[in-house]
């Protein structure tokens, strides 16, 4: 059986992957090359890491900068933390339409780090952000494939990375289509749409329920999304539900309600995430159950709509 690792390490492991293939890939770390885990690419390619220290805005800077001269650098630190650069990341990045990833981890439900450290409004942010793309894969295997789609772009890209640990539920063939939603469900009457690390969630709970009237639709394509495949998959149901480890503001769920609403779909809405605020500082299954994430609550939360 396969060793369960997190989306974070599957990130790690893929970008020092294509790293062997792609001389122009360069890391940027921010004083948590660990914690983010570019400490494999700055092990196997130290003459194309960089180390800045706490200083984001700078990391930013010196990332597009390198864009210029035809690099394609990731720079990464935690998501609260680096979404929170919105002006050098408007300025630099999108006004020069630079080629540059912004990775954010520990984002979401993140667990003892507390309050100030888990990103949960950064989809919002960096959906409005112009000429980016933003990705947030739900598995190793498709955080995988994501990261060879971005390794071989130019342009500039946000990957919210969990540090949640995922077992791998994807088929093998799996393949990342950009903009397409992919169906890891079919069913009937009521259709689950996640985002990240509440895939599998939303899997477990559908499989405990037992029942065939639920399908399940896994968006790792934020933007962009390729809103006429959506829309078949909608159609097929009465009822939608969206579960995202992110506020309901912006970010997945306002998708789908942009979506129903400007294209006058005749389908009920439920949208499922995390109020306005900030969460507390405990261990991740303490507060999957204290918002109502863990497979308990969703089965309730499925039944119930």
């Amino acid at each position: 059986m396969n060793k369960i690792i997190s989306i974070r390490d599957a990130f790690g492991r893929a970008i020092a992957n294509e790293g062997k293939k792609n001389k122009k890939i360069l890391a940027i770390s921010i004083d948590l090359k660990g914690a983010c885990k570019l400490s494999y690419f700055f092990k196997d390619f130290p003459n194309r890491s960089f180390e800045v220290g706490i200083a984001e805005a700078n990391a930013i800077g010196i990332a597009t900068g390198l864009s210029f001269d035809g690099f394609r650098p990731f720079v990464a630190s935690f998501g609260s933390f680096l979404t929170g650069k919105n002006t050098e990341i408007r300025n630099s990045i999108c006004y020069n339409n630079a080629s540059v990833v912004v990775v954010g981890t520990h984002c979401g439900l993140i667990g003892s780090d507390g309050a100030t450290q888990s990103a949960l409004q950064d989809l919002s942010i960096m959906r409005s952000m112009p000429y980016f793309e933003v990705f947030q894969p739900c598995t190793p295997l498709d955080t995988k494939e994501i990261i060879k789609y971005v390794c071989k772009s130019k342009k500039p890209t946000y990957l919210r990375i969990a540090r949640n640990e995922i077992p791998e539920f994807l088929n093998k063939n799996y393949k990342f289509k950009i903009g397409i939603p992919n169906e890891i469900i079919k069913g009937k009457k009521k259709l689950i749409i996640s985002s990240g690390a509440m895939v599998y969630n939303c899997f477990k709970a559908i499989k405990e329920l037992k029942k065939s009237n639920y399908g399940l639709l896994n968006i790792s394509s934020i933007k962009p999304l390729n809103i006429k495949s959506l829309i078949s998959k909608l159609k097929n149901y009465n009822k939608v539900i969206t579960v995202e480890d992110h506020s309901v503001e912006g970010g997945l769920g306002s998708i789908i309600s942009e979506v129903i609403a400007e294209n006058n779909l005749n389908i009920k809405l439920k949208n499922h995430g995390l109020k306005n605020g900030f969460i507390d500082s405990d261990i991740p299954d303490n507060l999957e159950k204290e918002y109502s994430m863990d497979v308990k609550s969703l089965k309730k939360i499925f039944l119930n709509f």
